[in-house]
């Protein structure tokens, strides 16, 4: 959460000096080409010496890649895709940790077995990807970006190198762009060729060999110029601080007079509802927070300014933007409890709570380093983020195990339908619709495992169906989230044995559209016609929504849904039925 917005402005500040970076880099070159045949080679051999893990992986990412674009994606595991590309960030992480401490075989001894200890990650995840539980989608995706962010910090952990860090996050990060852009105008160029030769001289070109080329340029070629231009155990130490008057002009011109209007747009709300004495909006934590990571954004592409030259303006802003943001922050605190207090806790407000508190601690440790460690930012934000998010502390579970405990205050025993109806039944309508919300929210983001315990009769798969069996929503309620819920998917791993046929045919359909292949028309409540190559088939489809409810719920995408006639056989490998209750509303509730 904090990761990505913490980019965005380390993203603005290497942008500004990339130029004099690039000048630098060249004058210290003397007359050395920038670019060249010799000169990649070498870079390339010093980038396989440097990197062996993260090349390995590397390469097999995109051997993946290949097997998915010229055979099939669902053979490949979602395990290989994780630790692939996450893994080769984990062997720069960890080659960039080591090379300063240890020779060149512990090295790549400790980046080899960072591998392994992912891979074994990996390995104990549950085989299908839609098995994954919520808290661990969490725990992956934090930790993807973990280890992309430490890239940029984990060689200045030591203190007094902050300088050495900007360079090194400037530089890495521009260099990271070059490749994205290299690599683009190589797939582009060479994808122009292709379609020039298929133009000019009428040779049919495979689509396959676009997405091999999209490969070799975009998931092979980048990620490896990218590394070997990654600053080296020497260079990276660099303290030489370089920045432009485009940084400055952005950061105390631009970004600043937004901010400003910002402030006063968000303090003329302070003193409205302190006038008023009523509570704030929800809605303010987000305005505060978009003002407070515009704060850090500014301090942050100011630090060489302020580093090198004496401007009071700058002074000023790095040192004292915190203490005028203050009362702010106590605003979106207030903000946050207010939205818990009236809807309930849940994952995303306990994140947003989160990032308030680290605006505090942020801002205050800013204020009286003024602002002299600006690195602590990115390190922060990403420990932070990093240990709120895995094991049995992760916000998560954290929201999980407070839910659920609310929800015990009130079922204290497991109850049956019929029981749980009639305690609902002697509640008021608020305190209905707050277990609803609550029984709502761990139904539909944790599974009905979550909400099983409180319930002695097997839960229903649907939200809308477990609520409604407890009558805790109305039949018009269940009429619209059935609308969400009539979605079938044939299941991929059905084989299927086709006899008797000599043709064969994938039609799409639409109720509210005509497409070329298919034309769907109406007649009956209860059936649709599909036209297509000249013949008109019939399918019943209240028949069919009727059996799909009537199925068990673990069943349903196991079936095999089939209208056969003497002639022909259509196979359903997907239905989507958006207004089901129109069909089917005998047997709602």
């Amino acid at each position: 959460m904090f990761s990505v917005l913490i980019l965005f402005f380390i993203l603005i500040a290497a942008g500004a000096i990339s130029t004099v970076v690039m000048k630098s880099k060249q004058a210290s070159n003397g007359a050395k080409v920038f670019f060249s045949v010799s000169s990649m080679t070498e870079k390339m051999a010093l980038l396989v010496q440097r990197f062996p893990v993260s090349v390995f992986l590397v390469g097999g990412l995109a051997v993946l890649f290949f097997i998915a674009i010229n055979d099939d994606f669902d053979k490949i595991s979602y395990k290989l895709w994780l630790f692939f590309s996450v893994g080769a960030f984990i062997g720069i992480v960890a080659t960039l940790f080591a090379e300063d401490f240890f020779d060149y075989f512990k090295s790549c001894g400790m980046s080899l077995f960072a591998i392994l200890l992912w891979g074994a990650y990996c390995y104990f995840l549950p085989e299908k990807a839609g098995d994954i539980q919520l808290n661990k989608v969490i725990e992956i995706s934090v930790v993807s970006w973990t280890a992309f962010f430490a890239m940029f910090f984990i060689s200045f952990l030591k203190k007094n190198n902050d300088d050495a860090f900007w360079n090194f996050t400037s530089q890495t990060l521009f260099q990271m762009a070059l490749a994205v852009i290299f690599g683009s105008i190589l797939f582009g160029g060479l994808s122009l060729a292709l379609l020039a030769i298929n133009t000019l001289f009428n040779i049919s070109i495979d689509a396959k060999l676009y997405g091999n080329l999209a490969v070799a340029c975009l998931v092979l070629f980048t990620p490896l110029y990218f590394l070997s231009n990654i600053p080296n155990k020497t260079e990276k130490q660099n303290a030489e601080i370089l920045y432009t008057k485009v940084q400055k002009i952005l950061a105390l011109y631009i970004l600043t007079p937004i901010l400003a209007v910002y402030a006063v747009i968000l303090y003329a709300y302070l003193f409205k509802i302190v006038i008023a004495w009523e509570l704030p909006n929800g809605w303010v934590s987000w305005l505060v927070s978009a003002l407070a990571l515009g704060g850090l954004l500014v301090i942050t592409v100011l630090y060489p300014v302020r580093k090198t030259s004496k401007n009071k303006a700058v002074d000023f802003i790095s040192r004292w933007f915190g203490v005028l943001i203050l009362p702010l922050l106590v605003l979106m605190t207030i903000g946050i409890f207010r939205r818990i207090g009236d809807y309930g806790i849940t994952i995303n407000r306990c994140y947003i709570l989160l990032l308030n508190i680290w605006f505090y601690g942020i801002y205050i440790y800013i204020f009286f380093t003024q602002s002299r460690h600006v690195k602590w930012i990115l390190i922060s934000s990403v420990v932070i983020t990093l240990f709120t998010s895995i094991s049995v502390w992760g916000m998560a579970n954290i929201t999980k195990n407070s839910l659920t405990k609310e929800v015990s205050a009130i079922l204290d025993k497991q109850l049956s339908t019929e029981e749980a109806r009639a305690v609902f039944a002697e509640m008021s309508q608020d305190e209905k619709e707050k277990i609803r919300s609550k029984l709502e929210y761990l139904h539909k983001t944790f599974g009905k495992e979550s909400v099983q315990p409180f319930f002695s009769d097997r839960v229903s798969e649907r939200s809308w169906s477990f609520l409604s069996e407890l009558e805790l929503i109305g039949a018009l309620d269940g009429e619209r989230e059935a609308k969400e819920w009539i979605n079938y998917e044939m299941d991929s791993e059905i084989i299927w044995e086709i006899d008797n046929y000599n043709k064969f045919k994938q039609i799409k359909y639409n109720s509210h559209t005509s497409r070329k292949d298919a034309k769907l028309s109406t007649k009956q409540e209860d059936t649709i016609e599909i036209t297509t190559d000249n013949r008109t088939f019939i399918l019943p489809v209240r028949e069919i929504v009727l059996e799909y409810l009537t199925t068990d719920e673990i069943l349903r995408n196991k079936q095999k849904w089939i209208v056969s006639e003497s002639d022909f056989t259509i196979m359903i490998s997907s239905l989507v039925i958006t207004d089901p209750c129109s069909l089917i509303s005998e047997i709602l509730p």
